[in-house]
């Protein structure tokens, strides 16, 4: 974040990084494949993909939680503004978000059928990376709306998690203001 104050982020190199950061270039790689991935490091403390838990007064659904950590945001949005205004970096968080559906899914992968679970992952890539998506472009858009609203509204568009599928779970937006 220093040094997109230095200098335009297509200018800064791992050399750059690493120099100011002041490890070793072998750190670096051990912990990143490129330097996009310590953007993308720093968006996704935006929101947190809190696992699989049971819905509220039952026994049988289970649903995806995403918290959206809004004190984080507001505190950190010049940065936030800055790394979102790298080229594709919208899109590399994307795709790093449909990446965690299979490591969400694995709890349950035993009893779903393989029907059900290619079903699942389908359903939860395209609920958490639209939720993302929307975040994004609300952030990106000045937060016109209240936090609250956008998530209610987020939460209405989710597919059910009993239409369709009964055993497959939703995605679930919750707010943290901590």
């Amino acid at each position: 974040m220093i040094l997109m104050d230095e200098k335009p982020y297509d200018k800064i190199t791992v050399s750059d990084i690493v120099e100011k950061a002041g490890i070793a270039r072998q750190t670096f790689y051990r912990n990143f494949k490129d330097k996009n991935e310590v953007i993308f490091e720093c968006a996704r403390n935006t929101d947190d993909l809190s696992g699989i838990e049971k819905s509220e007064g039952s026994k049988k659904y289970y649903q995806i939680v995403l918290t959206f950590n809004y004190n984080y945001t507001i505190k950190r949005r010049k940065e936030l503004k800055k790394i979102l205004s790298v080229h594709g970096i919208a899109n590399h968080i994307l795709r790093g978000m449909q990446e965690i559906a299979p490591d969400l899914l694995k709890p349950l992968k035993k009893s779903l059928s393989k029907e059900e679970y290619r079903i699942c992952r389908y359903k939860l890539c395209y609920q958490i990376t639209g939720c993302r998506r929307v975040f994004l472009d609300w952030f990106l858009d000045d937060m016109p709306l209240p936090i609250e609203n956008l998530v209610s509204l987020i939460n209405a568009v989710n597919v059910p998690q009993n239409m369709f599928y009964r055993n497959i779970p939703g995605v679930v937006v919750r707010i943290n203001k901590e």
